[in-house]
C-alpha cells in the first residue's frame, strides 16, 4: 500500500522561537497535508483492480515505539496515517498538528522532588514541606467536586499552556495570584510558579487519586 500527499490547506508551518538567550524554544508542527490517498501497490491478477482510499485528517497523536523513542503522527481514517520522529522535548498533539518545547536551560536547582499533596493541605515548593508554614500553594476543596489550586502567602501561579518550560521560561511566565480550578490542569500538566520567597518554580502533576478526599501527586522544582 503506498500513499499519495494531496495538497491542501494544511501545509507544513514551523514556527520556531530561536535560542538568543538561554530559554526555551517553542515550535508549532503542522500536519503537512489535509488529505491522503492510499492504494494497493501489489501486482493483480488480469482483470483485478483496486479503488484508492481518500480521507481527510481525522486525528492527532503522539506515539510510543520500542525503545521509547517518539513519533508524531497524523491520522486520515480508513487511509491510513503518516508520521515523523518527534523533536527532543515536550510535545502534545492539537487539532491540526503538534505543539512541541526544547527542554529549557535547568539552571541551577534550590530544591526538587515529588511530594503527595492531600485535599485542603499546603506545600512549600521552596523545601517540599506539607503544611502552612510559609507554604505556596494550596489544595482546596469548596464541594467534593469544586477543588482548586490556590495560591497563598504572596506566592503567584502560571499554568499557561501546559507545557515544559523550565526556569527561563517560567521566569517569563505571567503569573498570577488567582486560583485555578483542578479541572484546568489534567494529569501531565506542568504548572510555572513563584513562590512566596521570590524563587523562579514548576510543577508537574503526576497524578490524581480517585475517589474524595483525593491526593495530588505532584514533581516539582525550584530553582535558585
Amino acid at each position: 500500500m503506498k500513499f499519495t500527499c494531496i495538497p491542501g490547506r494544511f501545509a507544513l508551518a514551523t514556527l520556531a522561537l530561536m535560542l538568543l538567550a538561554p530559554a526555551a524554544s517553542a515550535e508549532t508542527i503542522r500536519c503537512p497535508v489535509s488529505q491522503i490517498q492510499s492504494e494497493v501497490t501489489t501486482n493483480l491478477p488480469n482483470g483485478w483492480w483496486n479503488t484508492p482510499i481518500a480521507n481527510s485528517l481525522t486525528d492527532t497523536r503522539i506515539i510510543t515505539f520500542s525503545g521509547g523513542r517518539k513519533a508524531l503522527q497524523c491520522v486520515y481514517g480508513p487511509a491510513g496515517s503518516i508520521q515523523r520522529y518527534a523533536p527532543e522535548g515536550d510535545c502534545r498533539a492539537v487539532r491540526g498538528g503538534f505543539e512541541c518545547a526544547a527542554r529549557a536551560t535547568p539552571g541551577p536547582t534550590y530544591s526538587t522532588g515529588e511530594v503527595q499533596l492531600r485535599q485542603t493541605y499546603q506545600v512549600n515548593f521552596d523545601n517540599g514541606s506539607i503544611g502552612s508554614n510559609g507554604a505556596d500553594l494550596w489544595f482546596q476543596a469548596e464541594t467534593a467536586s469544586l477543588l482548586y489550586l490556590t495560591p497563598i502567602n504572596g506566592a503567584r501561579i502560571g499554568v499557561g499552556n501546559r507545557s515544559n518550560r523550565g526556569r527561563d521560561g517560567c521566569a517569563s511566565a505571567r503569573m498570577t495570584t488567582s486560583r485555578v480550578s483542578l479541572s484546568d490542569v489534567p494529569v501531565g500538566s506542568y504548572v510555572c510558579m513563584k513562590t512566596n520567597e521570590g524563587r523562579i518554580s514548576q510543577f508537574r502533576l503526576n497524578n490524581v487519586s480517585g475517589g474524595s478526599p483525593k491526593t495530588l501527586t505532584i514533581g516539582y522544582t525550584t530553582w535558585r
